[in-house]
């Protein structure tokens, strides 16, 4: 993952758009693209798009809307859990991200493009002796407690975490109730990136929040 940083890495979908950001007439799905913009010109590292529930239709839809908005900008794309979706914008997508309950690994592999990266959850301490060699990266967490995710683990807390970046020698992206007030903390632990949901979302200003994000991470 040398190529390119993940410091900042805001992970979203339109159920992560709270009411009082969206504009006269405008959808969730084109609030998520409007503020994807706002961050990508301000530096933002890697966007990944979750949209649990939705058909492969609007999912590809709401892709290639953030496709263009990320073009001739610095920002990864990433992908969560949808290898259709991955393939079908495969010259688009940087990152495919897997999680434990997801499509195995080595089987996502072998099914989208080889210079797509692939990043993998990590729920707890022991499911490091399992991450493949290819994998470039683990997002690790949730750290702290989190309301983001309805599904999420129980938080590991820092001395795991600790532990987790020891053992591996691969970035790791810490998740999960990650506050700006936080960073500092976790990267003199060697944490390589922070993936923000809503800390970034639920604030008065997502975009003062994110340029805090951006100044506090890199």
């Amino acid at each position: 993952m040398s190529s390119f940083n993940l410091n900042t890495y805001v992970i979203g979908g339109p159920e992560n758009i709270q009411e009082r950001h969206l504009l006269p007439s405008e959808t969730k799905s084109e609030a998520l693209v409007r503020f994807v913009d706002i961050f990508s010109s301000l530096g933002l590292d890697v966007f990944q798009l979750r949209f649990k529930n939705s058909s492969d239709d609007d999912f590809l839809k709401l892709a290639n809307e953030i496709v263009q908005v990320l073009k001739n900008t610095n920002c990864k794309l990433c992908i969560n859990d949808n290898v259709q979706i991955v393939n079908k914008l495969s010259n688009d997508v940087d990152i495919l991200h897997i999680g434990q309950n997801d499509m195995k690994p080595e089987l996502a592999k072998n099914q989208i493009s080889s210079k797509v990266k692939i990043g993998l959850s990590i729920t707890d301490i022991d499911q490091i002796q399992n991450i493949p060699n290819f994998i470039n990266y683990i997002g690790v967490g949730p750290v702290f407690p989190t309301n983001s995710k309805t599904d999420a683990s129980n938080a590991m807390g820092e001395l795991i975490l600790k532990e987790i970046i020891k053992k591996v020698d691969i970035p790791v992206v810490a998740i999960g109730g990650i506050k700006l007030k936080n960073i500092n903390k976790l990267k003199c632990m060697g944490v390589s990136g922070f993936a923000m949901i809503s800390e970034i979302f639920s604030s008065i200003d997502p975009k003062k929040k994110f340029e805090e994000f951006k100044t506090i991470a890199k």
